[in-house]
């Protein structure tokens, strides 16, 4: 416990922790509340002009408009789907938080938007866990990273070049070059943030051997599946090229099979090719 109270007094001394902006934080709670409704999520986003604009854009865009014009909130939450709608806010609202969107930005989101769109593919095939769930889970994953690279972009990029230079984790380049590492920072993002539990354990956990006493089993099932989701995309090279190998536990505590993971991650990459404008545009 005292390490932990160091590691966060650390943290606090140098990161600026950000706000989640308050349409995404509504829409979390939305999305983890039996019964919500579409009418719910539609006065919520109506109260954001901002994103009100993205959303017709990207329901009027060819991945989703089919040819006839989307000129209301509530028809395009119809054309995209109320599940997918929540995860596109939670996307905007993380992509919103990059200071720049230069290379290294982009290939971070682009990482993200593949651990979620893997993830929700594994919580289809597996039905362990909810997919909408998996893929806000996989989109909130690194936002300790984006936070750090915000906050101290001198020493982060330094990080990043030892990260690819010498094909070290990220996770064991900034423990050692900073002190802590983004899981430390994304743990007390989801905190102030005051996510549900099973996120704020798969954005603290992803990396560890080791889990907590979880009084839910569940969430050490979600980080199990985002795991395994963002081992997958490193693979394939998504967002980042890093030689990783997948650990075949991981696999089997999912219930998937080398072959099953295989078929995901050729859905994964075209999928990810058909909504990275969508996405990106949001």
């Amino acid at each position: 416990m005292m390490q932990n109270n160091s590691i966060e007094k650390l943290i606090l001394d140098t990161v600026d922790l950000p706000s989640l902006p308050p349409v995404a934080s509504k829409v979390l709670q939305l999305m983890n509340r039996d019964g919500s409704s579409v009418s719910e999520l539609e006065d919520l986003i109506a109260k954001d002009q901002s994103f009100s604009t993205r959303l017709l854009r990207v329901a009027n865009s060819p991945y989703y408009g089919r040819g006839r014009a989307i000129d209301t909130i509530s028809s395009a939450i119809i054309m995209i789907g109320f599940n997918t709608m929540k995860t596109l806010v939670v996307a905007a609202s993380i992509k919103d938080m990059h200071s720049r969107f230069g290379l290294f930005e982009k290939k971070l989101w682009e990482h993200s938007l593949g651990v979620s769109i893997a993830a929700s593919m594994i919580a289809k095939k597996t039905r362990l866990v909810h997919a909408e769930e998996a893929m806000v889970a996989g989109l909130l994953h690194d936002v300790g990273k984006t936070v750090l690279n915000n906050n101290l972009p001198d020493k982060y990029v330094l990080v990043v070049e030892r990260v690819f230079e010498e094909g070290i984790p990220f996770i064991s380049v900034e423990t050692e070059m900073l002190g802590y590492n983004h899981c430390n920072v994304g743990g007390l993002i989801a905190r102030k943030w005051k996510l549900p539990k099973g996120l704020e354990v798969v954005i603290e956990y992803h990396h560890s051997e080791e889990m907590p006493v979880l009084d839910d089993s569940s969430h050490e099932v979600m980080c199990n599946v985002v795991k395994v989701a963002d081992a997958l995309c490193l693979n394939l090279g998504i967002g980042f090229q890093l030689s990783k190998e997948i650990p075949d536990i991981d696999i089997q505590a999912i219930g998937l099979t080398k072959e099953g993971l295989d078929a995901i991650g050729a859905e994964v990459e075209t999928a990810l090719e058909e909504q990275m404008a969508e996405l990106l545009a949001v």
